[in-house]
């Protein structure tokens, strides 16, 4: 019996602590948007503006507050539809282990797009997202006017290492344990310097984390989302990555010289070669950030 309740002590105070901070982010940082059920899953996202419709898919971990700098601009001309990715922020998604996470979001993102609106939008993805946009773009490019990929991560590359966190949370045995203990402790310890290597100098705009509702990855199901779509996205990208060549909508490739986490040597330089009607603009002081640094150049792109 006493093993039994050092047990519960360690493993229940942690669990009830998470739950705590759990109802504290969400309140902190509710949904500002719209919910729509695509194939058995509530998806999330705010629709602001009008005129020529614009998705946003933001980076990982992230939510579609990411973009809220680029929203509050956009909307001034255009329809700004930005979309919390399947699994990420309030949205659900897919729980399976597999590269094919990545194709099931694209085909849920295609299936919302054609339930919100009737003109062919203009698609800006960002890190994971532009690994995202190309994927809806190989799934039905017919439905989409072009790409912006900005940072995007687009090929597989060398190395096997995986985060410890991610090898821990995906663990069948006690992922879902430590996701719901220990975990928000851990990240809640980690979370101000998350987006450090994002930023010139590891410096972040003041207050981007807080800004953009970091804290909400930490919750239970999305840090599980989170590890699973970290831990596949290299198998998906060996999958994808042949077939860019095909695609034949406009596509604009924004790098930030000196992005670190998806270097452009193997991402935006490599898929400026694969498509060769790409246009690919490469820009100084922003690194893995360019929709925060400089949302203009986006804009600019979408005139």
């Amino acid at each position: 019996m006493e093993y039994i309740a050092i047990l519960a002590f360690i493993l229940g105070l942690p669990f009830t602590y998470t739950q705590l901070e759990v109802k504290k982010i969400e309140n902190k940082y509710p949904p500002l948007g719209y919910f729509k059920n695509i194939d058995g899953y509530n998806i999330h996202y705010t629709d602001m503006g009008s005129g020529q419709p614009v998705v946003l898919l933001h980076s990982q971990p992230a939510n579609e507050r990411q973009f809220d700098v680029l929203k509050n601009k956009l909307k001034e001309n255009y329809r700004v539809i930005s979309i919390d990715r399947p699994g990420m922020g309030y949205s659900e998604g897919p729980k399976l282990n597999s590269s094919d996470r990545l194709f099931i979001q694209a085909e849920i993102i295609s299936k919302l797009l054609q339930e919100i609106t009737d003109e062919k939008p203009i698609v800006i993805g960002h890190s994971y997202g532009g690994a995202l946009a190309l994927s809806l773009a190989l799934y039905e490019e017919k439905n989409l006017r072009k790409l912006i990929l900005v940072n995007t991560a687009s090929h597989p590359w060398k190395g096997e290492g995986v985060w410890l966190p991610f090898k821990i949370i995906t663990n069948p045995l006690i992922g879902k344990l430590f996701s719901r203990t220990y975990a928000m402790i851990y990240g809640q310890s980690v979370i101000a310097r998350s987006a450090d290597d994002n930023f010139p100098d590891n410096k972040p705009t003041p207050g981007f984390i807080n800004r953009v509702g970091a804290e909400l990855t930490l919750r239970p199901a999305t840090l599980e989302s989170y590890a699973l779509d970290a831990i596949n996205l290299k198998s998906a990208l060996s999958k994808q990555f042949k077939k860019y060549e095909n695609l034949s909508i406009p596509v604009t490739i924004l790098a930030g010289v000196g992005d670190r986490v998806t270097p452009n040597k193997t991402h935006s330089f490599q898929l400026h070669k694969d498509i060769k009607h790409s246009k690919l603009i490469e820009l100084n002081n922003v690194e893995h950030s360019i929709p925060e640094l400089n949302p203009m150049k986006i804009i600019e792109e979408i005139q």
